[in-house]
């Protein structure tokens, strides 16, 4: 190991290995809270869904900035044994989406609405290791998988608290079938187990994540573009199926790998702090999901916030300040107007959810909305078509409650989501309008 290195060039490495390997490791993170930690509140088992059942509120504590838009479906697929076949009632009208996440948080495919249509179908997912037949024409689709194990993020939109059992039935009918169970074959011998270790949070920023990344690196197939980079990382022990244990190298050897390290983790939150460009007010984030060579962004998204969609699929600006650069708080009202034929241009539905800026969750209210779009019921449009939305703590009168999005009485911040944006959302050329400050 590190055989006619310089200390500096040990340090690079490390630092790059690193940089390159968070978001896999992150991904681990949830792998292991809901697949392989029993006693996790998340665990359901590779396989197997995990249903949430009610619309997230301020209750909801889990993760921060949940949306108020759809409920989730979540599990990981494993496939190691055999591929695994995706089944989809049909959805009908509302808004519906897998999204398909491979190791390294590349989002490598979709299923639903904007991809493959109302009317679901089975969906054959296939491991890179697989090299069976597969009856291609019993399948709407089969989808040749980058990993052994690949996230299957599930969202079903939800209109308000009574359209719950109708959301509830479509989460019945998936299913995740083995390909061999699903065609009524036999059974392949199954892998050997997995002696996975735990995840720590203690990983940000120490050596022993590159530990976890040579574990898991030998269940995704690297593009062939990275086979140099593979090589290079090989030269301190990183890479699939290498030893690379921190305590046994030399004192001086650990305090090098240890800077590289903790450069790389400093680059990837100064990144993520500095995702967006704003424009009105309104911070919108690059392209993500398909991040390529740019381990740094995919890092930092990792980082920020796990799992976001890719920007055909969904868009989310995060408003913090005012028209004026202030900072946004329910001390003061403010209204977000959107001139006649302004809306937001999408294909499914948009919304507005307000948070907390310091619990980054949810305002409780009298009248329990935490979100505002054009799927609220009896939201109010003006004699010219346009749209004005009232931001403020307290009630703004009784002929503008339909069109309050309450807020806390101190700072808060906002997101708007975007389901299917249409074109000039998507080049930018729509920009959302500012928040304004009115008293």
């Amino acid at each position: 190991m590190v055989k006619n290195l310089t200390p500096s060039e040990v340090q690079q490495i490390a630092e790059e290995a690193y940089v390159y390997g968070f978001a896999i490791v992150e991904n681990y993170k949830a792998i292991f809270g809901m697949c392989i930690y029993k006693d996790s509140p998340q665990y359901s088992g590779f396989n197997h869904y995990l249903h949430g059942r009610k619309l997230f509120n301020p209750d909801y504590d889990v993760v921060v900035s949940p949306n108020n838009d759809t409920l989730y479906s979540t599990t990981f697929a494993d496939l190691r044994t055999e591929p695994i076949v995706i089944s989809v009632p049909p959805t009908g009208e509302r808004y519906f989406v897998i999204q398909l996440v491979d190791m390294v948080t590349d989002n490598f495919a979709y299923i639903g609405t904007r991809t493959t249509g109302k009317q679901g179908g089975d969906f054959v997912l296939v491991g890179p290791s697989f090299n069976g037949a597969i009856p291609a024409k019993k399948f709407d689709q089969v989808i040749v998988c980058p990993s052994q194990f690949v996230a299957l993020a599930t969202r079903t939109a939800l209109n308000g608290p009574e359209d719950l059992e109708d959301v509830i039935q479509i989460q019945d009918q998936l299913a995740v079938t083995p390909l061999s169970k699903f065609l009524g074959t036999p059974t392949p011998e199954q892998v050997a187990d997995i002696q996975f270790p735990p995840y720590s949070p203690d990983l940000y920023g120490s050596p022993k994540l590159l530990s976890y990344l040579n574990l898991l690196l030998q269940w995704h197939t690297p593009r062939l573009s990275e086979v140099d980079l593979m090589k290079r990382f090989a030269l301190i022990n990183v890479g699939p199926n290498l030893e690379f244990v921190y305590e046994t190298l030399p004192p001086e050897l650990q305090g090098t790998i240890q800077a590289g390290v903790a450069k790389g983790h400093q680059r990837i939150e100064e990144r993520g702090n500095q995702l967006g460009t704003t424009i009105n007010g309104w911070d919108y984030t690059p392209p993500m999901g398909n991040y390529g060579h740019d381990y740094l962004l995919r890092s930092a998204v990792a980082w920020k916030f796990i799992y976001t969609n890719s920007p055909e699929e969904a868009l989310y600006p995060i408003a913090s300040d005012d028209d004026q650069g202030k900072q946004l708080t329910g001390v003061n009202q403010y209204t977000l107007h959107f001139t006649p034929g302004q809306l937001p241009p999408v294909e499914a539905f948009w919304s507005v959810t307000m948070y907390h800026a310091d619990t980054r969750l949810m305002v409780h209210n009298p009248i329990e909305r935490y979100s505002i779009g054009d799927r609220t019921k009896g939201l109010r449009y003006n004699q010219d078509g346009s749209l004005t939305i009232y931001i403020q703590n307290q009630v703004p009168g009784q002929d503008k409650e339909s069109n309050w999005l309450p807020a806390p009485e101190g700072p808060f911040y906002l997101i708007a989501r975007a389901y299917i944006p249409k074109e000039p959302l998507l080049n930018g050329s729509y920009h959302l309008p500012p928040v304004r400050k009115v008293s």
